[in-house]
């Protein structure tokens, strides 16, 4: 089953240009595709990479073990990759940092020699998107919209986990008076992070916000922190931006 990050990139305009650019630069060139997954059998139905491509085979982790003739292609267990013939190796992984670090410091496969079909502007874009959906924060957004209606709101956490959020969700039903991060502590003047104003978590307390929502995936502790060290005393509400369910937080305590 196809991750909701691969369902929405791969709907874009933007990755449909970028993906025919790519095969149009790869023409007359041999190419090795890596990832031979579900992912990869449904951008195939799209581009046919065996016919716009010269391909010399079909790389992935379980032909080490295993072979799968759903592909259609030549089968490459990736440790047998340097005893091929080829110009560029195309991975196809929706994530494929793991992949490629693998070529890179285990293979010693020249960076020039890789290409890839998703490039994440994002740090851990594909992972924080995935886990955004998990949590049906999709769903519970337009509830916290709809309560927060009237009130004036600062965001914690000036990190890759919130620029997905500002990237793929609306947030323009929200009063955000700023982005609070202890990163910016000493900002410069005007300084903003995603649009927002950047705030110092002090300054927090003398804007006077109705609430402050936690922008991170683990948010019990610091919500605690965050109340003891720079807002206590004030009548300013606490509450996670995506918050967990009560089962998955009593496991990441249990396990804590």
């Amino acid at each position: 089953m196809a991750s909701k990050y691969f369902e929405i990139t791969t709907k874009s305009e933007s990755f449909k240009k970028d993906t025919e650019e790519l095969i149009k630069s790869l023409n007359g060139q041999k190419v090795i595709l890596y990832g031979a997954g579900q992912g990869y059998i449904k951008l195939n139905r799209i581009y046919n990479f065996n016919k716009n491509l010269e391909v010399v085979g079909i790389a992935d982790k379980k032909f080490e073990t295993e072979t799968d003739n759903t592909t259609g292609l030549r089968q490459i267990a990736p440790s047998k990759l340097l005893e091929e013939n080829f110009d560029k190796i195309l991975i196809t992984n929706e994530q494929p940092k793991g992949v490629r670090n693998y070529l890179l410091n285990n293979l010693g496969i020249n960076e020039k020699d890789i290409v890839q079909l998703f490039n994440s502007s994002i740090k851990e874009e594909a992972i924080n998107l995935n886990y955004l959906y998990e949590h049906k924060f999709d769903k519970t957004l337009p509830k916290l919209v709809k309560k927060l209606r009237n009130k004036s709101v600062v965001i914690y956490g000036a990190g890759a986990y919130f620029e997905v959020i500002a990237k793929y969700f609306d947030l323009s039903g929200l009063n955000i008076l700023g982005i609070a991060d202890k990163k910016y502590e000493q900002h410069e003047e005007g300084e903003t992070f995603g649009g927002y104003k950047a705030l110092s978590p002090k300054d927090i307390k003398k804007l006077k916000p109705d609430y402050v929502l936690v922008a991170t995936k683990y948010y019990i502790g610091l919500i605690e922190q965050l109340y003891y060290d720079f807002l206590k005393g004030a009548n300013i509400k606490i509450r996670p931006l995506c918050a967990k369910s009560f089962i998955t937080l009593l496991k990441e305590i249990w396990k804590s």
